[in-house]
């Protein structure tokens, strides 16, 4: 992750990872359980943060609306502290 500079160059702030894989499990979990739009929200499986991650709390794998849904919250890896959020959709 990089901040944005107006008149120097751009400092980096630290980095972090996401494995895709739950977000593509949830996703075939979808197409079996045959959830489409008409069925609101639904819960498709937990992710919780461990050695292998850099989840900083348990993130929730949804669809909604027909879409895959993850929020999370990554730790910075390479600083003394920082979290980012994403919303990722499949």
């Amino acid at each position: 992750m990089f901040d944005k500079d107006f008149l120097k160059a751009d400092d980096k702030m630290g980095s972090s990872y996401l494995s895709l894989q739950p977000l593509m499990s949830a996703s075939r979990l979808r197409d079996i359980l045959k959830l489409s739009s008409a069925s609101g929200e639904t819960t498709l499986r937990k992710v919780t943060p461990d050695s292998e991650n850099c989840l900083a709390r348990e993130s929730s794998i949804t669809c909604v609306n027909g879409e895959v849904v993850q929020n999370v919250w990554l730790r910075l890896l390479g600083v003394e502290s920082g979290e980012l959020q994403l919303t990722i959709k499949f």
